[in-house]
């Protein structure tokens, strides 16, 4: 999941690595050309935007492939491991007890999908990538509207209106990186949620559920039982 955030960090395309990224690379000298500036400024945050969705589609991409394969392959396993049982008595050597192993299998798929979220994390970048689209298409909108409002102040000779004209285009960069910032936090909190809660499960799975001392004598006397 990238992070993506004005402080200049994002994750790579290294399966979520964070890597520094280059600043915008303004000078005091070029402020002398403020038109220049904000083009520079409105460049850099549109190539920033768009290698964020970037990253997701590719993600998207991937986990799509993955999890329509686990799932075509759960359910063909499932089907398979019902029909084994009912078919077994017309076909000569055909083992029922196979079925059992379909079904382990088709329920092995679910549960590779499940704990690696593959499935839900296919959903996430879908709504990453519909929100980040949708913040740089506003972005590019509320930039003409700047455009059509502020050209003539950047371009005059009085101080005041061009420091106005500029803050104006700078507070329209900034709302663009905060929000994808924000749009990446929110699915990377999401992402760790799911990874949480899958880890859990796999481990109440794994382990006896002892919550009280008396707990803890009935799983022992239920283990004693068992291997005597």
């Amino acid at each position: 999941m990238p992070a993506t955030s004005p402080n200049g960090r994002r994750r790579s395309w290294a399966r979520g690595d964070l890597s520094p990224i280059p600043g915008p690379g303004t000078s005091p000298q070029q402020w002398r050309d403020h038109p220049q500036a904000l083009d520079q400024l409105h460049a850099w945050a549109q190539a920033r935007t768009v290698e964020t969705i970037t990253w997701y589609l590719q993600d998207k991409r991937a986990k799509r492939w993955a999890s329509r394969l686990l799932r075509a392959a759960a359910v063909a396993f499932a089907v398979t491991g019902g029909v084994l049982p009912l078919i077994s008595g017309s076909i000569h050597g055909l083992n029922p007890n196979l079925g059992y192993v379909f079904l382990a299998v088709a329920a092995g798929c679910v549960a590779f999908d499940h704990f690696f979220g593959l499935s839900s994390g296919w959903m996430r970048d879908i709504a990453a990538v519909q929100a980040l689209q949708s913040r740089l298409t506003r972005f590019h909108l509320d930039w003409a509207k700047w455009q059509a409002a502020q050209a003539g102040a950047l371009n005059s000779s009085g101080a005041d209106p061009q420091v106005s004209a500029t803050s104006d285009a700078l507070d329209l960069i900034d709302a663009l990186m905060t929000d994808v910032a924000q749009v990446s936090e929110a699915e990377t909190a999401q992402w760790i949620t799911d990874f949480s809660s899958a880890i859990a499960a796999l481990r109440q799975q794994a382990n006896p559920s002892v919550t009280s001392p008396q707990d803890l004598i009935t799983w022992s006397e239920q283990g004693n039982l068992s291997s005597s």
